[in-house]
């Protein structure tokens, strides 16, 4: 306690420190106090709020729950929601969340399925530390090159898993027209998300969004995973006997295909794989073919 006799005691306020200052008591003479508790207390209060923590990824429209919450109040910090709209349903996933969470991958150049997985986890992390989470050149995927539609009904839904892998198919055959129009057949149960014919054609039969049926049974480094759902299926026409040489139009359409792809989607190179590096058990498939020249190809798009 600071008890003055004499002269009346005068101040100047300011917020932080407090100066008291006593004119009359000699030569000039200033007390610095230090803040009181209840501002260091809010300070730190404030601080705290601040704070925002990832959640873990696998959060899709209608969970529930502190998870979602950690969510929403990440995407509140980013300015892709706002309080308000939390307050009407903190800790669920509804539209709102979900549109917010669209509007966020679309800024990061990732899939816009609403669905909260890794790759979008990874992008929310870097953007609430501060790193970008683009290279700032280019600012774009790389150009897409020119496709002929040829739509496929044979695909489904991806159930919100993100795009990490591009897998290499032979179609067995040296015939594109006939290959193509059997991916396009309801009753052949199989179809790629684009097919690369001998004069270096791209066709795309299903939209990158949907889950197409190239992979069957399979494995991704050894774990058991749908490959379908998280890939992008590419047909090569050939008939993969390994005797059967793969163009120069090829070559150049495909390093073109996946270099956009790669960009595009964040593929790791060591995701880009043949169906015989996934196809369960090993050996049940020999795609893209013995004779396919991988080098070129990571050359090409590295």
């Amino acid at each position: 306690m600071l008890r003055v006799l004499g002269p009346q005691l005068s101040t100047r306020s300011t917020d932080n420190p407090v100066i008291f200052t006593l004119p009359n008591l000699g030569p000039f003479m200033s007390l610095r106090l230090p803040p009181s508790t209840s501002t260091r207390t809010t300070t730190r209060a404030a601080a705290a709020t601040n704070t925002v923590t990832v959640p873990p990824a696998g959060l899709s429209k209608g969970d529930t729950g502190p998870k979602v919450k950690q969510l929403q109040d990440a995407l509140v910090k980013l300015g892709y929601l706002t309080a308000k709209q939390v307050a009407t349903g903190p800790g669920t996933f509804g539209a709102q969340t979900e549109t917010a969470v669209k509007k966020f991958q679309a800024d990061k150049k990732l899939p816009t399925t609403g669905y909260y997985g890794e790759q979008t986890q990874a992008a929310l992390k870097k953007a609430l530390s501060g790193t970008p989470t683009t290279p700032t050149t280019p600012t774009t995927p790389g150009t897409k090159p020119a496709v002929i539609s040829a739509p496929s009904p044979n695909s489904d839904s991806r159930n919100g898993a993100d795009i990490d892998t591009i897998v290499m198919h032979h179609t067995a055959s040296n015939d594109g027209k006939a290959d193509l129009s059997w991916m396009r057949n309801p009753k052949s149960g199989v179809s790629a998300h684009y097919m690369v014919d001998r004069d270096g054609k791209i066709y795309q039969l299903v939209g990158d969004d949907k889950r197409a049926w190239h992979a069957g049974k399979s494995e991704l480094h050894g774990v058991p995973t749908d490959v379908n759902a998280r890939s992008i299926g590419i047909e090569i026409v050939n008939d993969g006997s390994g005797k059967t040489p793969f163009t120069e139009a090829q070559y150049k359409a495909l390093t073109e295909l996946t270099s956009h792809l790669k960009e595009k989607y964040d593929v790791p190179m060591k995701n880009i794989v043949g169906h015989a590096d996934v196809a369960v058990p090993k050996g049940r498939k020999n795609d893209p073919a013995p004779n396919f020249d991988w080098a070129r190809l990571r050359k090409g798009i590295s």
